[in-house]
């Protein structure tokens, strides 16, 4: 070893081998020399085995590297059996590698070749990567191995799939996106450690480049946290590669462009949309000195992409605006920028106006109360504004444009269907979208209802296994910073009060006028003592819905109830909901929770012919829109997804909803201090 200099760090060694090639996995260490004559190459299971070699190696000026992925154990038997052999004829090739165990992630400082990183390059690169670090566990991926590579900063997600060209592609495409996003001409994501036998730094080893001075030193490399042990799905891996726009525009006659290629930057100049032009390895991004859609969002995030290709893509790091795409930024500008045809010039005049100086339709009172309304009456009648919750569940919500307030929504299923996981999410999503929710939970304990509210309201990355199997809790730092975050918008009834349906209904009322609540949700009528209402069964439930269509209406709440299927023989249908016929007459929608097994299945292809390949069958749970009044829409099945280590349903495999406890002030992923792997 140089003097003065150590080559490497043996503990860092050991820790790094127990980290990222545990359990007497095989690995290859390759040592190359400065000058690019001599490397030297050995095979290796062991951290003790490679530190006694690289001991015996003896080289001053080297740089240590350690390939990642999955190695066959059949190079084991190669010349360079645990030793180092010099300029060896075999090293590990992408054709030896079973499968992909890394996303590798490496942030460099852009300088000129053959030097190592100033100080402030490298902080730099640490605040890239904390940036990188909170926008993929806001994309759902599980916390990465961290280090410091010695000039830069390195990320590595466990992942777990097989070295074909399909999944090559996907890592060599995961890493265009953060390029995307991250690379600027001060820093650059590392494009090529895609193929399946990349090497990367050993951590614990002296990274060197260059001469040895103060203002460009030679660092050791080493671990910093050693990550989430599970590996993050491939179904995140393909959510962050639909991320690059593929998509051109094309010049729109009636939008007086000229027949020729999309101008973005003409286009942005034209709207006087202020940015900052900077490159990426396959394009060019435009960093907008505020989001068009919140201007609160001001810097670096939000930025327009164009690919070499054409393709143009949206996107703002602020959750609030995560949804937005180009399209949604040019129609912002340009309302009828992707209609079919040309719009007739009054309505687009009209739609262009600032809503000021839009004209007002004012309405002419109608004198009394006509037996029988004309045509034209009917027209200019007065009509409510109408105002909806979000139920969080997007296909819902598109076609019932969310729950209705003033209208009543009965929710069934069979036992174990998901009802509670629903209810739950919805109260959260309400809260979400600035709304206040009230719960009856008359088979739930406080304790047992919030202990799976905190698992949906922590998610991905919030969680921790407990000694049961499948079985999970959240910390209680994270517990409180959900219940400061629900505050005065969630409130569950308390059911030492008893369950006469008069005493708790007047309860409710109370609740809704001084807590100004926007959802109220009954989990269940079963639950409820409604002989108060009538001494007949039915006509009790009839007097129910009755009284819940009036506090919907009186009060302009939403309200929803659940109510328990009979035994139903076949698929469960709107009429097998236990209770008087009214029910499913006097409700404005009904939901159906089912749960895909077997049965489902098998009568889902007896009743609507569905075949084995149908991807509903994919999901874990459906929820059906059964009725709805405003629209029609009937028999439309939502498929759902559980995720077991947070109990949510959720729209997409990959969806991972960030609500607002943990969110900061503006709006990003709100992590803390002790949690950001570079400091």
């Amino acid at each position: 070893m140089a003097v003065g200099q150590k080559l490497f760090d043996p503990d860092e060694i050991r820790k790094t081998i127990n980290t990222i090639k545990p359990d007497g996995e095989l690995f290859e260490v390759r040592c190359l020399e400065a000058n690019g004559r001599k490397v030297y190459s050995g095979y290796f299971k062991s951290p003790e085995t490679l530190i006694d070699q690289l001991c015996r190696l003896n080289s001053t000026d080297s740089n240590i590297y350690i390939t990642l992925g999955c190695v066959k154990e059949d190079c084991y038997s190669r010349e360079q059996r645990e030793k180092f052999v010099m300029n060896a004829k075999n090293t590990t090739n992408d054709n030896d590698i079973v499968g992909y165990k890394w996303l590798f992630i490496d942030v460099d400082p852009q300088r000129p070749a053959g030097v190592s990183s100033s100080e402030e390059q490298l902080r730099k690169a640490k605040e890239r990567g904390n940036q990188i670090y909170v926008f993929m566990k806001n994309l759902g991926f599980n916390d990465p191995v961290t280090a410091l590579s010695g000039n830069g900063i390195h990320l590595l997600y466990r992942i777990q799939i097989a070295n074909n060209e399909d999944n090559k592609a996907l890592i060599k495409k995961s890493l265009a996106a953060l390029d995307m996003f991250f690379s600027d001409d001060e820093l650059k994501i590392d494009t090529t450690n895609f193929n399946p036998s990349r090497i990367c730094k050993l951590y614990g080893t002296m990274a060197r480049k260059g001469s040895n001075t103060k203002e460009n030193p030679h660092r050791l490399s080493h671990l910093l946290s050693e990550g989430n042990p599970v590996p993050t799905d491939k179904i995140y891996l393909e959510k962050l590669t639909a991320m690059i726009p593929d998509k051109q525009e094309k010049p729109q006659r009636y939008n007086n462009y000229n027949p020729k290629d999309f101008d973005l930057e003409e286009w942005l100049q034209r709207y006087n949309i202020q940015y900052k032009k900077a490159g990426y390895s396959d394009g060019t991004k435009f960093i907008l000195d505020e989001c068009p859609f919140d201007s609160n969002h001001k810097g670096k995030d939000a930025c327009i992409f164009q690919s070499r290709s054409g393709g143009i893509g949206f996107h703002c790091f602020h959750n609030s605006c995560s949804d937005k795409t180009w399209q949604d930024v040019r129609k912002l500008f340009e309302p009828d920028a992707y209609e079919k045809r040309q719009q007739e010039y009054e309505r687009k005049i009209y739609s262009r106006l600032p809503v000021q100086q839009r004209p007002v339709q004012s309405i002419v009172p109608v004198q009394g109360n006509p037996v029988f309304f004309t045509a034209r009456n009917i027209l200019d009648l007065q009509v409510p504004e109408e105002r909806f919750v979000k139920s969080g569940i997007v296909d819902i919500d598109k076609k019932l444009r969310g729950l209705k307030k003033g209208y009543v929504t009965v929710m069934s299923g069979l036992r174990a269907s998901g009802k509670s996981s629903v209810i739950s999410e919805m109260v959260l999503d309400a809260v979400e979208t600035g709304n206040n929710a009230a719960v009856f939970s008359g088979e739930l304990a406080p304790k047992n209802f919030m202990r799976w509210m905190d698992l949906q309201a922590a998610g991905r990355g919030y969680t921790e296994p407990t000694q049961f199997e499948g079985y999970y809790n959240v910390p209680r730092k994270y517990k409180e910073q959900i219940a400061e975050w629900l505050g005065q918008h969630f409130f569950l009834y308390n059911n030492d009060y008893g369950n006469d349906y008069r005493a708790v209904a007047e309860q409710f009322e109370k609740a809704i006028e001084e807590k100004k609540l926007d959802l109220l949700i009954l989990d269940n009528l079963m639950a409820f003592n409604i002989l108060c209402l009538s001494d007949n069964k039915f006509e009790a439930q009839t007097a129910f819905i009755l009284d819940m269509q009036r506090i919907a209406k009186k009060h302009n709440v939403h309200v929803l109830f659940v109510a328990h299927p009979r035994k139903a023989m076949g698929f469960l249908r709107l009429d097998d909901i236990s209770g008087t016929a009214d029910l499913g007459n006097a409700v404005d929608n009904a939901l159906i929770v089912h749960r895909v097994n077997n049965d489902f299945k098998r009568l889902g292809k007896q009743m609507f012919g569905w075949n084995d390949n149908n991807p509903i069958f994919e999901s874990t749970n459906v929820i059906e829109i059964a009725k709805d009044r405003d629209g029609g829409t009937m028999d439309y099945f939502v498929p759902l997804h559980y995720e077991i280590e947070t109990k949510r349903l959720k729209n997409s495999p990959a969806e991972n909803k960030i609500y607002g406890w943990n969110k900061s002030d503006d709006g990003f992923l709100n992590v803390e201090q002790g949690e950001i792997p570079f400091d």
